[in-house]
């Protein structure tokens, strides 16, 4: 029989892990958080500004494209200088970024302001997974990350709900208020209370070893896998909640309408993330991942066939678009660690371009969609991502197959 002191040190350690967990949620739900706020408000900033639909999904493109190459220059960073003092840098210009949105009073400012919150917002995004690597073993870590995922996946169901509830009480800015908050609370928190969490920091950071980190990642086939797969997966996250608002705008639905119906996207990947975090992330993390992009391929085929047939309605949009967020619940954590985890030493590189590649498939997707037509006909934006899905089907195959060797 243990101890009391046994016992009391195991609940103290697992009180700990608690608290980390739930912040590096933090950290990690505040990109999308950034994302998120804003999306109800885009018809409305389109039409206050005097702006085509194209300019008001740039205002999602580039904040997309900050964020993703943000992180590929954070995470060689961290490998070498650590993860604290970049998350200090990202969160403070997270931070600075909400809170100028405040005054923006031309498209020109405001694009800015996003750009800049985008570059913050990526430091708390791969720092957040780096983190989960650098305190847990792989199967811990993926277990770990499910769970800072699932707290993570109420934000947006919280944000897409406000942000609604806020465009029609209190204007579009009033979102970004929250976003401000956030990125000062993870820099106070960092400051005040976080300890450095990477041991093995590279001797030098130079061009050599910059090629040398990139060199190794993009030479392994089973990194590759899961990084294509985890960025296509997400990315499409990306691409739904920025065309979405002009699908349910063209059916009648207001602002606040917009933010119920989309919430059931999120709230399908927090039920996704729940079940894999409580049954299925022991398993195989390969073989879990593959089976959400299964799940995420039926969702956009189920949403196809609705708009083939021309029975699109709020519900028959949010419903398939729930099943996608359940997929990608399964999937995303999954394929995040067996990403980073493949990376081995280079380890924040993995996670700084793994989350890059999520934000570069959602801004050029979500552009290339916009152009096609996709704000219009649905047929275009389901069919897109429809071969996505199998293109990261195929790259989880790989993986599923040379799972033993990981």
């Amino acid at each position: 029989m243990k101890s009391t002191p046994e016992l009391m040190n195991k609940t103290v350690s697992e009180k700990k892990a608690v608290t980390s967990v739930g912040f590096i949620a933090l950290t990690i739900a505040s990109p999308v958080m950034g994302l998120v706020l804003l999306v109800p408000a885009i018809p409305e900033i389109v039409e206050q500004f005097s702006i085509s639909e194209n300019i008001g999904q740039s205002l999602i493109t580039f904040y997309l494209i900050a964020l993703g190459l943000g992180q590929l220059g954070y995470g060689i960073a961290s490998d070498r200088f650590g993860r604290r003092p970049i998350l200090l840098l990202g969160s403070l210009f997270f931070g600075i970024g909400s809170a100028l949105i405040l005054l923006a009073n031309s498209i020109e400012f405001l694009i800015f302001c996003r750009i800049l919150q985008g570059l913050g917002a990526a430091a708390c995004l791969s720092m957040g997974r780096a983190m989960i690597h650098d305190n847990y073993v792989r199967a811990e870590a993926a277990k770990h990350m499910s769970t800072a995922q699932t707290i993570q996946s109420t934000v947006p169901i919280m944000s897409v709900l406000f942000g609604g509830i806020l465009v029609e009480f209190l204007g579009w800015k009033s979102g970004m208020v929250v976003s401000a908050i956030a990125g000062f609370t993870i820099l106070a928190i960092t400051i005040f209370k976080l300890t450095e969490t990477h041991k093995n920091k590279l001797p030098n950071i130079n061009l050599g070893e910059i090629t040398t980190a990139y060199s190794s990642i993009f030479k392994n086939p089973l990194f590759m896998s899961f990084a294509l797969t985890c960025g296509m997966q997400s990315g499409m996250f990306y691409v739904l909640a920025g065309i979405l608002p002009y699908h349910y705008e063209a059916l009648g639905q207001s602002a606040l309408q917009f933010g119920l119906w989309f919430s059931i996207m999120p709230i399908g990947f927090f039920i996704g993330n729940f079940i894999n975090r409580r049954f299925l992330v022991m398993r195989s993390i390969e073989i879990v991942a593959f089976s959400g992009s299964i799940i995420t391929l039926i969702s956009m085929v189920i949403l196809f066939a609705e708009a083939y047939a021309d029975r699109l309605t709020p519900l028959s949009i949010a419903l398939p678009c729930g099943l996608f967020g359940f997929g990608n619940g399964i999937l995303i954590s999954n394929a995040t660690i067996g990403a980073i985890s493949a990376a081995g030493k280079y380890a924040g590189t993995g996670s700084g371009f793994t989350g890059a590649w999520q934000m570069f498939a959602g801004a050029s997707f979500g552009a290339l969609i916009v152009v096609i037509g996709g704000t219009y006909n649905m047929l275009i934006t389901a069919g897109a991502i429809i071969g996505i899905s199998a293109i990261s089907i195929i790259c989880l195959s790989y993986a599923a197959t040379h799972r033993t060797k990981l």
